[in-house]
């Protein structure tokens, strides 16, 4: 959590000092989420789907040359999957689990870009980067068809999701994105952002996965052809 603090105010001052050069603006997303799950111990069959996933937020742009730039965001995003587990012994003890987790999450996508051509005029994007993010909130939706003895006894439950029980609350993936910006400043990209940290309590092991389209529009200086920067663009090589 103390990093998290950190990477936002290293945020803040990037966007604040650099405010010149950079180009800023929102962003958004939509797409799918899913998980890499292992259920608890005890289980010994399951299965994982996605669920509608999407990402709202800023980024600013701060460009490190002509071609390669460095990319901060701060987004509020949905993840998470539908996933079924369950084993069974005999008829008479048996348990089967279907439960949908949505978590809303505070990202903080920091990328390296590369864009093709010249400033202030269309350009192919693509990038790497990470994303460390912290729960907000979230649901758990739990069917669970337990039999003991021959004796069936199911539960429903929807309850908020509970940081450090449910799911743990810091998680952090890699990100990979490519798409093409206009010399507007209108942007469409893919991404794709796989969970690096396990996030799954005790003996469960849960791994984000999302991918999807945004698209965003960057306001500053050099988007425009017509207000090409010095500083950005060396027209001596044009």
């Amino acid at each position: 959590m103390r990093y998290f603090h950190l990477l936002i105010s290293a945020l803040i001052i990037l966007s604040t000092t650099t405010k010149a050069q950079t180009g800023f603006g929102p962003e958004i997303g939509l797409g799918m989420s899913k998980m890499r799950f292992a259920p608890p111990l005890s289980f010994t069959a399951a299965s994982v789907s996605g669920i509608a996933s999407g990402k709202i937020g800023g980024l600013i742009d701060k460009p490190l040359n002509k071609h390669v730039f460095f990319q901060a965001g701060l987004s509020f995003s949905r993840k998470g999957a539908v996933r079924e587990f369950s084993y069974y012994t005999n008829d008479s003890f048996s348990e089967a689990v279907n439960q949908t987790l949505s978590i809303y999450y505070i990202d903080l996508p920091l990328n390296v870009i590369w864009k093709s051509g010249r400033q202030g005029h269309g350009r192919l994007i693509a990038g790497v980067g990470a994303t460390p993010s912290y729960i907000i909130a979230g649901k758990n939706k739990l069917h669970d068809n337990f039999v003991s003895q021959g004796v069936r006894t199911v539960t429903e439950d929807n309850t908020n999701i509970i940081v450090g029980q449910t799911v743990k609350g810091f998680d952090i993936g890699l990100n990979i994105t490519a798409g093409y910006e206009l010399a507007t400043g209108l942007f469409f990209r893919g991404y794709y952002t796989i969970g690096v940290s396990d996030i799954g309590p005790g003996t469960e092991i849960d791994k984000n996965r999302m991918f999807g389209l945004a698209a965003g529009y960057l306001f500053g200086k050099g988007r425009n052809a017509n207000k090409d920067t010095d500083g950005l663009i060396d027209k001596s090589k044009d």
